[in-house]
């Protein structure tokens, strides 16, 4: 399976060479089946936590997240998505320098939120306290961008916010947060025009995140490749890609173990469907699967592959509905513009869906949506009015 699947990704990066946003998530998506072949060949655990589940569930897994990719790119019909960077930008002073306002605000509010830097943790230094601005100022960059009239001043400025909701995580070890802001700022600002230029960004981000792990581990006489593919001290992979591999299958464990039964899918259906408009104190942990599994066994703060999940919610079925849907949607991206609203949010937090939940395609997915209509009402009520625009 791990064989087969990486195959399948490289197929598809050469099938899509010329669209960098389909390139980014191939190759963030390969890592995980080539993780688990590295750590086969060198004979160490795929996680720490490894002796709760076996290779049958890790392959069982990677089967549920090889459906839900098949599935995407037959709804696809071999077209390529289309973002809004690749739509003409409209034009109004209102709703752009008020998205960068609230930039301005959010980082305040997200930086007073959290304690200790980069520089006070160890490399399994557990987060206690985050802010989730970081992740949701996605909206006003999408929202920014789409009204920045195409006009350098406006987008300077975007571009500097932007840069500093990269920075700013980075600094409190943030690693996701910022890693979906900079790819929100490479395909809206410089989009890579071949698949050799994906693949050098690719691997430097990916190069410079792992010297920030050196860094964090300091002097322990790791190696290179150790560190890389962060084995260790206790030769066993720790959290990101084994982490994620580890916990989709101790998902499958619990799937069979009738714990996450359909019954159990459908209360995370609804329950993740209510978390978009109610604070998750106020929703049962089903809407949060990875919370739900720590009562039965051990998983890290890692989640799980897009396929498992879905696979959670309704089995084969779901795999196959969300799979083909969401090809649909990046293929009607070429034709409609509020849908590659959504898709260009889809290709900036793939870090996040593909790897931990999937929750964020939906709470997030559903407030940028909610937000774009309000602005279009601003904007509406702006013309009936007869605003003059400003120049810049």
């Amino acid at each position: 399976m791990p064989a087969i699947l990486i195959f399948f990704h490289i197929w598809k990066l050469f099938q899509f060479k010329n669209s960098p946003e389909l390139a980014f998530l191939l190759l963030f998506s390969l890592t995980y089946p080539l993780f688990w072949v590295l750590a086969l060949g060198l004979n160490v655990d795929i996680h720490y936590f490894s002796s709760n589940v076996n290779d049958r569930l890790i392959t069982k897994a990677f089967s549920a997240q090889g459906l839900f990719l098949v599935c995407i790119f037959l709804g696809m019909r071999d077209t390529t998505p289309v973002l809004i960077s690749q739509y003409p930008c409209r034009n109004s002073s209102i709703i752009f320098w008020g998205c960068i306002l609230a930039m301005i605000v959010s980082l305040v509010v997200a930086v007073s939120s959290i304690d200790g830097s980069i520089f006070q943790q160890s490399y399994d230094y557990e987060e206690s306290s985050s802010s989730i601005l970081f992740e949701y100022v996605l909206i006003l960059i999408i929202i920014g961008y789409a009204y920045s009239g195409d006009k350098k001043l406006r987008q300077a400025s975007l571009l500097f916010m932007s840069l500093m909701f990269v920075i700013t995580p980075l600094y409190f070890g943030k690693r996701l947060p910022a890693s979906m802001v900079a790819f929100a700022i490479l395909l809206l600002f410089w989009r890579p025009k071949n698949l050799r230029a994906v693949a050098l960004i690719f691997f430097i981000g990916f190069f410079m995140l792992s010297a920030l792990a050196i860094y964090r581990v300091g002097e322990s006489g790791q190696s290179m490749v150790n560190v890389l593919l962060n084995i260790g001290d206790h030769g066993a992979m720790r959290n990101n890609q084994g982490g994620v591999i580890y916990s989709s299958a101790a998902y499958m464990k619990l799937s069979e173990q009738g714990i996450f039964d359909l019954i159990f899918g459908l209360q995370s259906v609804v329950n993740t469907a209510l978390s978009i408009f109610l604070p998750s104190s106020m929703v049962d942990k089903s809407a949060y699967i990875n919370f739900a599994a720590m009562s039965y066994i051990p998983i890290p703060g890692n989640g799980g592959l897009p396929g498992v999940s879905f696979f959670v919610w309704g089995r084969v079925v779901a795999v196959v509905i969300m799979g083909f849907f969401l090809g649909w949607l990046m293929k009607r991206s070429r034709f409609d513009y509020l849908t590659s609203v959504y898709v260009s949010f889809l290709f900036f937090t793939f870090p996040r869906w593909m790897a931990y939940n999937v929750n964020i395609m939906f709470k997030a997915g559903v407030l940028l949506l909610v937000g774009w209509i309000l602005v279009r009402l601003v904007v509406y009520a702006s013309n009936r009015r007869k605003h003059k625009v400003s120049p810049i």
